[in-house]
């Protein structure tokens, strides 16, 4: 008998889902970006108003229901697709926008090494 385990599933070898279909990494990455929109968009809003502190309250509220929205957009982006098509999509989607370098190769072609005969 050996010690080792033989199998392993592959999904142990996955981040878990925690947060309505968001792993770790994207709860943490959509929470810092929520955060950092909301907040300064909501302190200054409310410090206008001469209240800072309704500020801070708002920003946290707004950037909680954001991260409920994402977690629900990226549940329905992921829902059939195979581990890891959610970022080639999303990197997609901003490359299309212009938002990002053009990085990925999306054409029908066929691609030739162009060997010379020596």
């Amino acid at each position: 008998m050996s010690s080792e385990i033989e199998f392993i599933p592959d999904r142990l070898n996955q981040e878990p889902v925690i947060f309505i279909g968001m792993t770790d990494s994207e709860l943490r990455l959509g929470a810092v970006v929520s955060v950092c929109f909301w907040l300064p968009v909501c302190l200054v809003l409310a410090a206008l108003l001469g209240q800072a502190i309704l500020g801070i309250a708002a920003g946290v509220v707004l950037a909680l229901a954001s991260m409920w929205w994402m977690g629900r957009k990226l549940r329905v982006l992921k829902r059939g697709k195979p581990q890891g098509f959610h970022v080639l999509a999303i990197t997609a989607f901003f490359e299309d926008a212009g938002l990002k370098s053009k990085t990925m190769i999306r054409e029908s072609r066929s691609w030739d090494v162009r060997r010379t005969k020596r």
